[in-house]
């Protein structure tokens, strides 16, 4: 079993790890996906501790973060032994935290329940108001153009929402997150769609 001690040693061990970070994989990020998924968790009736624990470890072996551990989830598989989490437990967090990523997973469908609590929460801060944010934070932070009408460039930000963003209301695994996901996919919406027209000189 999974104590609030244990939380309360990752949720530290993450804030440290996220120190300074702006392209909006910070620990904020972090923490909102613990919450998203502790209240997905609590409606889909999945065991909590498993969720929790892999949310607030969701993003330590991330390759954009952390490359060189991303295969192995080493810094995860660290903490874990370094706390003495089962066997069971741990290896339960550690499958929730490899089926996170929409770059290796798309929309297979996650092994277990924990683990699709995990990820749904997780797509659900990517889209919504806070979703555009995190957005614009990552692209400028990578040097990124917001927009180009003519399209030749395939990396803006805004080309971002249709590559991705706007899939991913369609790709939540709960009751709960399909739920939370249609409020926050249709702010994207309205948000993308004031900005063009202002892009524009229409409004």
């Amino acid at each position: 079993m999974i104590d609030d001690t244990v939380l309360a040693a990752a949720e530290g061990y993450a804030r440290e790890f996220f120190a300074g970070d702006a392209s909006g994989h910070d620990f904020q990020h972090t923490l909102r996906v613990f919450l998203l998924a502790r209240r997905i968790a609590a409606d889909e009736g999945a065991d909590a501790g498993i969720v929790c624990l892999a949310a607030l470890l969701h993003d330590v072996d991330d390759a954009k973060l952390s490359p060189e551990t991303t295969e192995s989830l080493g810094n995860a598989r660290a903490f874990l032994d370094e706390h003495g989490v089962g066997e069971r437990d741990a290896e339960a967090v550690l499958t929730a935290i490899r089926e996170v990523s929409f770059s290796k997973n798309g929309d297979a469908m996650p092994s277990s329940l924990e683990s699709a609590c995990v990820r749904d929460a997780d797509r659900l801060d990517a889209i919504g108001a806070i979703g555009v944010g995190r957005t614009f934070a990552f692209g400028g932070s990578h040097g990124r153009a917001m927009h180009d009408p003519t399209g030749v460039d395939p990396t803006t930000t805004v080309q971002h929402f249709y590559d991705k963003l706007f899939k991913l209301k369609g790709m939540m695994c709960t009751a709960a997150g399909q739920r939370l996901a249609e409020g926050r996919d249709a702010t994207m919406h309205a948000f993308l769609e004031a900005f063009l027209r202002e892009w524009d000189g229409l409004a």
